[in-house]
């Protein structure tokens, strides 16, 4: 109850907004406690519920939004604000969705498209993430991490797809021959486009995003030790939509990239593939044509045999079991008229 009472004292508007004076003396004194106002603050809404709650009714977006120019001016003002918002975010649907109202009160997102453009601090924060590349990479870091919580709000989605922000992923640049490394900016798309094809919806942005997969195909290809499956993951969440599977399946390159999984070193590009393969054939006939291929149904055959030796009961942990069950029906499914 008393740290609910501080945070409304923090956020009562008044402790964050610069004052007429404080703009003319273009006061530091205003910039350290803001500063500091937003690291407390951040820390009481750290994985707690009822915090957040109070924060949403205390309209935390609002007036951060209404900071937005100051924030602008100062790198270092900017990341804790993010980290703020990151933290608000986290698990936290309302707080998301808080983020697409419009500032001149609590509409929600279809009002502020229809009113003024540019409304929201979500569209700010879009805009940007698309002036790269930042020079400061922390700053970058932050923008993207904060969007990757968001992409897994239904609202935010939208505000994403209305603002054509995803077109800016076409551009990112892969390595220079010889460098085997993604850079860190791909990475940080990557794992935006892994959250927005958890839902349905977004797995439709990223179809509707002319040359993702054949990008997406060609990161594939690189290393990056922190995540190194990302690209495959997108793939396979993309393959469970019934509407996908068409265009997926006239990607020769992305089935190129599924079957070549199970030949794959690695257990966890192997059971990817197979999940994906598995999902892009079930209830639909289409795909058991296209699959039948000798090549692909060779390396399924090879998989589940080799599988069914290296599983032997001692080693059935779920994912293994999962593993089997998939090359089990890709066999089936595969060998079935």
């Amino acid at each position: 109850g008393e740290q609910m009472k501080h945070i409304n004292a923090q956020l009562s508007l008044d402790s964050l907004r610069p004052r007429k004076a404080a703009l003319r003396k273009k006061e530091d004194g205003f910039i350290k406690e803001l500063s500091i106002t937003m690291q407390l603050l951040r820390n009481c809404l750290y994985q707690n519920e009822e915090c957040k709650e109070a924060a949403l009714e205390a309209h935390l977006v609002p007036v951060l939004h209404s900071l937005w120019p100051w924030l602008l001016m100062d790198d270092s003002l900017m990341q804790i604000a993010l980290q703020l918002l990151c933290v608000y975010t986290a698990n936290f649907p309302n707080g998301c969705s808080s983020l697409c109202w419009s500032s001149y009160g609590q509409y929600p997102v279809q009002a502020a498209c229809r009113g003024a453009p540019g409304s929201s601090l979500m569209l700010c924060v879009l805009k940007l993430a698309s002036q790269m590349p930042l020079e400061n990479t922390a700053v970058q870091q932050m923008v993207f991490m904060f969007l990757s919580n968001l992409a897994l709000s239904h609202d935010c989605k939208g505000v994403i797809q209305k603002s054509n922000f995803l077109q800016n992923f076409l551009s990112v640049t892969l390595p220079k021959r010889g460098n085997k490394h993604l850079s860190n900016l791909t990475i940080l798309w990557l794992k935006l486009l892994l959250n927005i094809s958890f839902g349905e919806d977004g797995q439709q942005m990223i179809l509707r995003l002319d040359g993702c997969l054949d990008l997406l195909t060609e990161m594939s290809k690189y290393k990056h030790k922190s995540s190194p499956y990302i690209p495959l993951l997108i793939f396979h969440n993309i393959c469970f939509s019934p509407a996908n599977k068409p265009k997926i399946l006239a990607n020769e390159k992305v089935i190129s990239v599924l079957a070549a999984c199970l030949e794959s070193k690695n257990q966890n590009a192997q059971r990817i593939g197979a999940a994906a393969l598995w999902a892009l054939i079930h209830n639909y006939q289409k795909a058991k044509t296209i699959l039948k291929n000798p090549s692909i149904k060779r390396r399924v055959d090879e998989a589940y045999s080799s599988a069914r030796k290296t599983f032997s009961d001692s080693e059935e942990t779920p994912l293994n079991a999962y593993y089997l069950k998939c090359l089990e029906n890709l066999v089936q499914l595969l060998n079935s008229s």
